[in-house]
């Protein structure tokens, strides 16, 4: 796209979504890891907009709060309008337009409408600003058109209206070719034809699609930007919906990931979030679940069950089944599980291995370590070669502050082992097993802190 292109993109969400039948909002509800409003902006946010408007109304407060806080990094990017009269997405626009007005060039999407991939809206802005019509709009083919509206086209083949399904004759109820919702308009175009809408329907809404019109009207063109794939316009109007997009969310990423020679062993049981990259020859084992900015390296094997989100897995790491990794990173050829939690800020070095039952948090595994059951680990720096038996804790928290502990390169923690932080565990160095250390144990030395054992003769009871 040129550079001097200024554009801002509209999402409408101000509905009530009265058939989610929810105190929620509809854009509100969750499609995987995001709302569906928090999906459709961050899809648009990679087209590089000037300014993202969105327009809300029903419980505006709680909408714009949410946004707020999920999309803070994008800053004065995202402003705000509230609808003050929710009658129809003609009126948003109207409402809007002190906003719209600051740019040359607008893009209006629904806030409902979340499966578009990045890809398409890019080919469709790029043949806007290279056709310049005063509107472009996005259309599909439906074998059902159900209650979408139908495009028009006159007898060359161009837009001529767009047709509210319950305002068509049966001609036009015949017509296969339907409006997505997603458009591209000129501003200037735009505000002139949405200054002429009429209420229509028992409703007294003002209808966006009447601009189209309009804008024929004055002189201006309208083209149609025809999508290949028409789940890309779905809508979400329902619970059924919603579980719908989900599915075909997850079909499209593991189609897409195998095509670039990952195993999927059975995509219709495996949740992969569109943001996940994965390597080659990795293999996905049924029931995980890989959310958020997850990044999986080449040649790795991954579940079954369990969930990754936003970690970093090397080439070659294992991550065994019913694992719960968050916010960490496992490096090369480490084995993860099964029934391991990496918390936040874990990073498990190379070729260690957490076992089954074993938890770490904030902690730096070092290379070839082992820690291979029921330990937990925290606020740790630990070096290379490590053996931690089970049972181990390293007690982090003395009820205000969280305490580091060091354990160096070659050491051997035995089984049951407490070590109470602040403390440093030398290279090479031993913990007797049943140990509670709370002070340092240098390197090459044996610690050793745990009661005499005592056995007393039983008195025998008299009856």
């Amino acid at each position: 796209m040129p550079k001097n292109k200024n554009f801002a993109a509209v999402v409408l969400a101000a509905g009530l979504g009265t058939r989610m039948k929810s105190d929620l909002p509809k854009v509100l509800h969750y499609l995987g890891d995001m709302s569906l409003a928090e999906r459709a902006i961050r899809k648009i946010a990679e087209l590089e907009p000037a300014k993202i408007i969105v327009i809300t109304g029903h419980k505006a407060e709680m909408v714009e709060a949410e946004l707020k806080k999920k999309l803070a990094h994008l800053g004065d990017k995202l402003v705000f309008v509230r609808q003050k009269r929710l009658l129809g997405s003609g009126r948003a626009v109207q409402e809007a337009m002190g906003e719209i007005r600051r740019h040359a060039h607008v893009m209006v999407l629904c806030g409902d409408a979340p499966l578009m991939r990045a890809s398409t809206t890019r080919k469709m802005r790029d043949l806007y600003f290279r056709n310049g019509p005063g509107c472009l709009v996005m259309t599909a083919d439906l074998d059902e058109p159900g209650s979408y509206g139908r495009i028009r086209r006159d007898h060359a083949g161009n837009v001529a209206a767009i047709v509210e399904a319950a305002d068509a004759d049966e001609w036009e109820r015949a017509i296969k070719e339907v409006n997505s919702g997603t458009y591209f308009f000129n501003a200037a175009a735009l505000g002139k034809a949405v200054r002429n809408l009429k209420k229509k329907g028992s409703k007294g809404e003002y209808y966006l699609t009447d601009a189209l019109e309009n804008i024929i009207a004055a002189g201006g063109r309208v083209e149609a930007f025809k999508l290949a794939d028409p789940t890309e316009m779905s809508g979400i109007n329902s619970r059924a919906d919603l579980a719908a997009a989900y599915a075909m969310l997850n079909r499209r990423k593991a189609a897409d990931l195998m095509a670039a020679g990952v195993t999927v062993v059975d995509p219709s049981n495996t949740y992969i979030e569109e943001g996940v990259q994965i390597g080659a020859d990795t293999v996905v084992y049924p029931g995980i679940f890989l959310k958020g900015a997850t990044v999986i390296g080449k040649g790795c094997k991954i579940g079954p069950c369990g969930v990754i989100e936003d970690c970093v897995i090397d080439d070659g790491a294992v991550v065994k089944y019913s694992c719960a990794l968050e916010k960490s990173r496992v490096r090369q050829g480490a084995i993860v599980g099964p029934f391991a939690r990496l918390r936040p800020l874990s990073d498990i070095g190379p070729a260690a291995e957490i076992g089954n039952f074993a938890e770490v948090k904030k902690s730096r595994i070092g290379r070839g370590s082992k820690m291979h059951h029921h330990s937990y680990v925290g606020d740790t720096e630990m070096g290379e070669k490590v053996n931690i038996g089970a049972g181990t804790i390293t007690c982090n928290y003395d009820g205000v502050n969280k305490n580091r502990t060091v354990i160096g390169a070659g050491a051997f923690i035995g089984s049951n082992t407490n070590l109470v932080a602040p403390v440093n565990i030398g290279p090479g160095a031993y913990t007797a097993a049943g140990s509670t250390i709370t002070e340092n144990v240098p390197g090459g030395t044996l610690g050793i802190a745990r009661a005499r054992q005592v056995v007393k003769r039983l008195k025998k009871r008299t009856k």
